[in-house]
């Protein structure tokens, strides 16, 4: 085979990193044959041809060969070279990169990336999930998404939906999904995206507010609502935003604890005011709500109307003796639909247009 022959590897080092430079090579050349880019029968290129294209010393190469060899991934043979040997597993048929938020992001992010991440690999797709945190100065912290991109990736799916890192991976002419609530544009080398739609649920439930001649609500949350509250203002409906302070990365229990002592505290204004309507933002608020408003003697549907959103996959345990009127929230599902369309372009090299999730508006007897 004349040099030319070779097929050069996909990955690169980082050369900060120098007393690492071998690792870096082993696990590129590793997954660089597990994902098929080398295949059984294909030969490697020879240790100075690897040295010279990675930028590193002849030493450091034949250092990794020698370790992959060791491994049972190559044989040398005399006269021809390092031939990549047949697999006694399956190979992985490429790797995809998982763009996730800092802090284990939230339970919708986590459920479709679990789904995303097991489908893929049942598929004979190497999935890794990498966060994207957040510096202290307010800017983000690309290093080790940079580290993770020196190893071959076949595509990234940026599951944490901020325009810096679309920019940041664009920039670097990087095929990736995005899923996003913004409608524009994509970028360059975006081959894909789904889109994540919330306003229809929130216009279905205007319309509901509008049929049952509702003239004021009270939305409760933990963080700003300005779609729900605008929506709803712009139909003509007043709107009290109240707003509970909930630690970052609380976990459930706190925010029921939390929505029960807010409550407990409105209760006095709740009653003099006769609040009529409430939307709540998430169903744990919902839960320790419900504690405070039954223990003052307040009857759900009779004497206040209660909206929530409920996500499915969150595991709240949000029960009622009246199925909730809801904004649900499927996250095992819209997983479902992004690995579909994940997959499909994996396969086809076609993202398949129009892709839409987003939580539903359901009627149920508490509004």
């Amino acid at each position: 085979m004349r040099k030319r022959e070779y097929k050069k590897p996909k990955f690169s080092v980082d050369r900060s990193q120098r007393g690492n430079l071998t690792r870096q090579i082993v696990v590129g050349l590793r997954t660089a044959i597990k994902t098929g880019y080398y295949l059984p029968g294909d030969i490697l290129p020879p240790v100075r041809d690897l040295a010279e294209i990675l930028g590193v010393s002849m030493g450091i190469a034949v250092q990794a060969v020698n370790r992959i060899r060791e491994e049972g991934l190559i044989s040398p043979r005399p006269a021809i070279g390092s031939v990549v040997c047949a697999p006694e597993h399956p190979h992985w048929k490429g790797q995809v990169l998982i763009v996730v938020p800092p802090d284990g992001g939230n339970t919708a992010d986590n459920s479709i990336s679990a789904v995303l991440r097991n489908n893929l690999i049942s598929n004979g797709y190497l999935a890794l999930t990498v966060p994207v945190l957040m510096r202290d100065n307010g800017k983000f912290d690309f290093s080790l998404l940079d580290i993770m991109l020196h190893q071959q990736t076949d595509l990234i799916v940026q599951l944490h939906d901020k325009d810096e890192i679309a920019k940041w991976l664009s920039a670097r002419d990087l095929p990736f999904v995005r899923c996003t609530t913004n409608f524009g544009k994509l970028p360059n080398s975006c081959v894909g995206a789904v889109r994540i739609r919330k306003e229809a649920a929130i216009s279905d439930f205007v319309e509901h507010c509008i049929e049952k001649n509702v003239k004021h609500v009270t939305v409760v949350s933990a963080w700003k609502q300005r779609v729900t509250v605008g929506a709803l203002r712009a139909a003509g409906i007043e709107v009290d935003d109240w707003h509970i302070e909930i630690p970052r990365g609380a976990a459930g229990a706190q925010a029921s604890k939390a929505a029960l002592d807010f409550i407990s505290e409105r209760m006095p204004e709740i009653r003099k005011r006769h609040i009529r309507s409430m939307f709540f933002t998430d169903d744990y608020l919902t839960s320790g709500a419900l504690v405070a408003l039954l223990g003052a003697g307040i009857r759900i549907p009779d004497e206040l109307n209660i909206v929530t959103l409920v996500n499915k996959a969150n595991g709240s345990g949000l029960t009622f003796n009246v199925p909730f009127t809801r904004l649900e929230a499927d996250p095992i599902d819209w997983g479902r639909i992004v690995s579909e369309s994940v997959l499909g372009y994996l396969k086809n090299g076609a993202f398949a247009p129009n892709v839409i999730i987003g939580p539903k508006y359901v009627r149920g007897e508490t509004f």
